[in-house]
């Protein structure tokens, strides 16, 4: 029964947003390819590597538009028999595959750019546009759930104060970014999620290299970077519990 709604659900947003995912896709590869011929190696790679890392943006703007074309009719979205975690995460897992089909097509562009022009072999680069990929996913689901977060609480709160909702939850977004960059930054987390660092030996990888997908190691790069188990533990952390509370409030407590 579950996977019949499910698939009744992932057909029901396809038809919603295939046309979205298209035109995304198409524009994308539309600029890459008409840039090209004007271009040097170098500019295209740096060029792909920048559309890469826009993908981190790409999952939350697709959900926070298909959530806000059922804000249009909620109250038919939410007497769904399906739970808000189904509804959502159908919404989610859609768009995410949306973004996987074109960070690899970017990816791919990505190694195929990189040339000559860097002493990596063809494996190493490709291993490090997959690593700078998996990191630009993790970040981009984070913002989509964080994102999530606030567009329930806008309309928990418009029920009570109508437009003025949107600027609370604006500078709620705002405080909540400062909030967490400083966590981030304090010891204490560091010592919290400090823990379980694995060690990725690439020969000749450089922090200039990592820093075009938008990737800072701390302490510098020397033929390798680090990747913090504590840290993945705390983003699956973060990213579990603002899913959950959304779905739950989402499915108790908005008034429609």
């Amino acid at each position: 029964m579950k996977r019949k709604a499910f698939i009744g659900l992932w057909k029901k947003e396809w038809a919603l947003m295939k046309i979205y995912y298209l035109v995304l896709l198409l524009a994308g590869l539309g600029f890459a390819v008409g840039v090209s011929g004007t271009m040097e190696e170098v500019q295209l790679f740096m060029l792909t590597a920048m559309v890469l890392i826009l993908h981190m943006f790409i999952l939350a703007a697709l959900v926070m538009f298909s959530l806000n074309r059922e804000a249009d009719q909620l109250e038919l979205f939410l007497h769904n028999p399906q739970s808000a975690f189904m509804l959502v995460g159908v919404k989610f897992l859609q768009s995410l595959s949306f973004m996987i089909v074109s960070m690899t097509l970017f990816g791919l562009i990505t190694i195929v750019t990189a040339g000559d022009w860097i002493i990596l072999s063809v494996g190493e680069t490709a291993l490090v546009v997959f690593i700078a990929s998996i990191f630009i996913l993790g970040q981009a689901i984070l913002l989509a759930v964080f994102l999530l977060f606030l567009w329930v609480l806008h309309q928990v709160l418009k029920t009570y104060l109508g437009g003025l909702s949107i600027f609370i939850s604006i500078l709620l977004f705002i405080l909540l970014m400062a909030v967490t960059s400083w966590i981030r930054a304090s010891s204490l987390y560091e010592q919290i999620a400090g823990w379980g660092t694995v060690q990725i030996n690439i020969d000749g990888l450089t922090g200039d290299f990592l820093n075009v997908f938008g990737m800072t190691v701390h302490g510098g790069v020397t033929g390798g970077f680090p990747i913090v188990l504590g840290e993945v533990a705390a983003w699956a952390l973060a990213v579990g519990l603002l899913y959950m509370v959304s779905v739950v409030v989402l499915d108790r407590k908005v008034e429609v």
